[in-house]
């Protein structure tokens, strides 16, 4: 039996997702002592990234795909770096529906680079007794902004997060993701029968229908993975300071204020950052620390 990591890292023009995965990577060598560890780019991210980076150095596996470029000219989505700077970008995130086929792995964890791994929680996943495992128990740390994410949206099923997921290679997982596949490829009737919001296309949603299909239309029904809460800042929030290795430092926007931040640091549990530029901006440093 073998286990892995798997990432899906397509760049946009601001945004240097290979660069991130290296970091990722780079995290999980460190915390999970994991060298199974499989990267999905393209040609044009990985020709970008590699100009300045030994992207092999860090990814063990990497594998090349060709891009939907129909998929990646119309979903487009707001990219914050905190609230100072909104940008409308091309979000590409058309394969994670594949990652049953993709994967070499017999039990795999599919991550998003910007999941910050520093503990090895997620080792307790490996041998589980559940063959397919997500997160809806997601927590800010900042407890006093809205958690209105537990609902795809107010009236609608529960939200489970393709952020982190966990699958064995099994006839149910497969079938999982098989429904997968046919929200995103019958979006439009999708997003209609479940009142998705917005007019992005997100795994988020899709994972969660097909958690929602597959447990015979049962609200939480499909088990989450084997750690307490998955917590998660938002994009309108920074990283202040790398302190040390599984230690941040973060700004973190007040509740109900615009661009108003306290201090928070942050050790040794694991953390969704969704501010992508704050990632970059302290990638070189993630990068050194973990892999140096």
């Amino acid at each position: 039996m073998t286990n892995g990591l798997l990432f899906f890292a397509h760049n946009n023009p601001e945004i240097d997702y290979l660069k991130l995965a290296c970091v990722s990577s780079s995290m999980a060598r460190y915390n999970l002592g994991m060298e199974n560890i499989t990267v999905i780019t393209d040609s044009n991210s990985y020709e970008y990234s590699s100009k300045n980076l030994d992207v092999e150095k860090y990814i063990p596996n990497l594998i090349l795909a060709d891009k939907d470029q129909e998929f990646k000219t119309r979903n487009y989505r707001n990219y914050r770096d905190t609230n100072h700077t909104v940008k409308s970008l091309s979000f590409y995130n058309a394969n994670r529906c594949d990652s049953f086929d993709i994967s070499p792995y017999d039990e795999t964890i599919v991550l998003d680079v910007d999941y910050m791994i520093l503990s090895d929680s997620l080792n307790n996943c490996w041998g589980h007794k559940n063959e397919l495992m997500l997160h809806h128990d997601v927590k800010d740390i900042q407890s006093k902004r809205e958690d209105s994410w537990r609902r795809v949206d107010d009236l609608g099923i529960t939200m489970y997060w393709a952020t982190v997921c966990y699958f064995q290679r099994t006839a149910y997982t497969q079938s999982f993701f098989d429904v997968v596949k046919h929200v995103k490829e019958n979006w439009p009737f999708y997003k209609e029968l479940y009142g998705l919001p917005g007019t992005l296309y997100r795994n988020d949603y899709s994972f969660s229908v097909a958690a929602h299909v597959m447990n015979g239309f049962q609200s939480e029904a499909q088990e989450q993975l084997p750690i307490e809460k998955m917590y998660k800042t938002f994009d309108w929030d920074d990283i202040h300071e790398i302190n040390d290795v599984n230690d941040i430092t973060l700004f973190v926007e007040k509740a109900r204020t615009n661009a108003d931040f306290h201090l928070c640091r942050w050790k040794d549990v694991d953390l969704h950052i969704m501010n992508k530029w704050a990632l970059q901006r302290h990638a070189d440093t993630l990068l050194e620390m973990y892999y140096e």
